[in-house]
């Protein structure tokens, strides 16, 4: 049998992700304004609400992506099986988090949005592929 124990960090990574999404849209708003004035004040770094939410989007789903990465490779499954089990586990996560959104006031599901967090996965994946091959190189050649 599986050990889901190696999944703990996915699970609770996927409730700080729906913590994040039960916030109305004022509230998810204002905490993207804010890291906005923070980026502008102190890295004197133009950027818009806009790409700070969307990079933020990105960025929870790479590192969810990462820990479905550790899970799956923590139960022994083949490389292939590890990267396609976790898109697929990302991807849907995405799914259902947008359809939650649906719910929240002033919120608004976007299949947009589901893009954006799978290029968010797909960026881990990426990583991973090649901190793997890069590992399985350097390991044949001692």
């Amino acid at each position: 049998m599986k050990k889901i124990k190696y999944f703990i960090p996915s699970f609770i990574l996927m409730i700080i992700i729906f913590m994040f999404s039960q916030q109305t849209g004022n509230e998810s708003s204002g905490l993207s304004s804010q890291i906005v004035l923070w980026i502008q004040t102190y890295l004197h770094i133009p950027i818009t609400e806009l790409i700070v939410r969307k990079a933020a989007h990105m960025s929870e789903y790479a590192v969810l992506t990462l820990t479905f990465i550790y899970g799956f490779y923590k139960n022994q499954y083949p490389l292939k099986k590890i990267i396609v089990y976790s898109l697929i586990c990302a991807f849907l996560y995405a799914c259902t988090d947008e359809f939650h959104q649906l719910f929240i006031g002033g919120r608004a599901g976007q299949f947009t949005d589901v893009l954006i967090d799978t290029c968010g996965a797909l960026i881990a994946i990426v990583i991973y592929y090649f901190y793997n091959y890069w590992k399985r190189k350097n390991s044949s050649l001692k």
